[in-house]
């Protein structure tokens, strides 16, 4: 008895050991996806300030998340994004307006927007706010 209860202890411990080392993964890359997703804020609005007003981040807090991105990673992220909302305002105008595209997207018809900018799932919000900032950059 005292064998196995040692075995599942050492089972549990390189268990637990496993999932905390994913979640540091999982949380590192979040938080760069954060920080590439304040910068390019900052780059479409053109002021540090701008952004932390908007999402009531510290502006001390935004200034560190845009300098740990590098410039040409911003204007990767950038295109992305244009590219996205170049597809998603191409795809509504095959459909007609805008009311009819929203119909065949409620019926299941439009799967083309599946993230905005990596690991970010567009069906919230957000993703609609993404592809009209960066279609006004255009």
């Amino acid at each position: 008895m005292e064998n196995r209860v040692k075995d599942l202890t050492d089972a549990l411990v390189v268990n637990t050991r496993s999932a905390a080392a994913d979640a540091a993964a999982a949380k590192a890359a979040a938080d760069t996806a954060a920080a590439e997703a304040l910068a390019l804020a900052v780059r479409l609005h053109g002021s540090a300030d701008d952004v932390a007003e908007l999402t009531d981040i510290p502006l001390a807090e935004v200034e560190r998340a845009v300098k740990s991105v590098t410039a040409a990673r911003v204007k990767e992220l950038r295109e992305e994004l244009r590219a996205k909302a170049e597809t998603k305002v191409a795809g509504t105008r095959r459909r007609g307006t805008p009311a009819a595209a929203a119909g065949a997207e409620a019926e299941g018809g439009d799967d083309s927007s599946s993230a905005d900018l990596p690991g970010q799932d567009s069906t919230g919000p957000d993703g609609a706010a993404e592809a009209a900032a960066a279609a006004s950059v255009s």
